[in-house]
């Protein structure tokens, strides 16, 4: 027998159901006298209006008292974000800090701030070759990093390999100027 033929049958037998629930429901209430059924009513009743309230009406008002609690600290919020973007609008356009010169020197001098020695420099029209063996990959990323925000530098090409040292690597790093805004 296949699933629909299953679902088929089941649905044929609801019918059947519903009107044998019905008639069992309306033999029970006639067998009620008057005052039981007005007791069931008002069971019915009460039942009903406590599965209202306690579905419907109770979890809308705690959840406005809710909303009431919160509601100072949202202002306060809303207030000290306008406040911050009053602040940000009065800064005056901070201009970039001037770019230091590009130069084989002058990046020495910068991979020597972050503690590192590159094997070979060189630079030439706009462009900087670095290779660099066992040094620290934190270290590196720091130097890279300074070379962008001081010479405005950017990486054009960047060949990295891990050594048997932990956080250890050797890099070859090609670094481009970037023109002035």
């Amino acid at each position: 027998m296949s699933l629909r033929d299953k679902l088929s049958g089941k649905l044929a037998l609801q019918p059947g159901r519903l009107a044998g629930m019905r008639a069992a429901a309306a033999l029970f209430w006639a067998a009620r006298n008057g005052r039981e059924r007005i007791l069931l009513g008002a069971a019915g009743a009460v039942l009903l209006l406590g599965l209202s309230y306690a579905l419907l009406i109770d979890p809308a008002l705690q959840g406005r008292v809710r909303l009431y609690k919160n509601l100072p600290v949202l202002r306060l919020q809303a207030a000290q974000l306008q406040a911050l973007a009053k602040q940000a609008a009065a800064l005056p356009a901070a201009a970039a800090p001037d770019a230091v010169a590009a130069s084989k020197e002058s990046i020495e001098a910068a991979l020597q701030k972050n503690g590192l020695q590159a094997q070979n420099v060189v630079w030439s029209g706009g462009f900087a070759r670095l290779q660099f063996t066992e040094v620290p990959f934190s270290a590196l990323l720091d130097a890279v990093q300074g070379l962008q925000k001081t010479m405005r530098l950017a990486v054009a090409e960047a060949s990295v390999t891990a050594t048997a040292a932990a956080g250890s690597v050797n890099a070859s790093l090609t670094l481009r100027a970037q023109k002035a805004d």
